[in-house]
């Protein structure tokens, strides 16, 4: 999808891969769409804005399920994998 090799996408490579991937969305609202997306609003998409977008926050439940999956796999306390 980065034509460009970016590592973002912007606005006409999102369209682009809304068309490849026949995500069903009109040419008319991939601007709408990709505005949500683009969370702090500079003109590309990051992953993590998308990731974001799509999965949203981290509730409790899944932080303290994360954080317990880092305790195992930090097990010498190094903050390190």
């Amino acid at each position: 999808m980065d034509d460009d090799e970016s590592g973002t996408l912007t606005q006409g490579e999102f369209a682009k891969a809304c068309r490849d991937f026949k995500i069903g969305i009109s040419e008319e609202n991939v601007p709408g769409l990709f505005s949500i997306f683009d969370a702090n609003g500079d003109g590309t998409l990051q992953y993590n804005e998308f990731v974001l977008a799509i999965r949203g926050q981290l509730n409790e439940v899944r932080m303290q399920a994360v954080e317990r999956a880092w305790l195992n796999a930090d097990s010498n306390n190094s903050n390190t994998i």
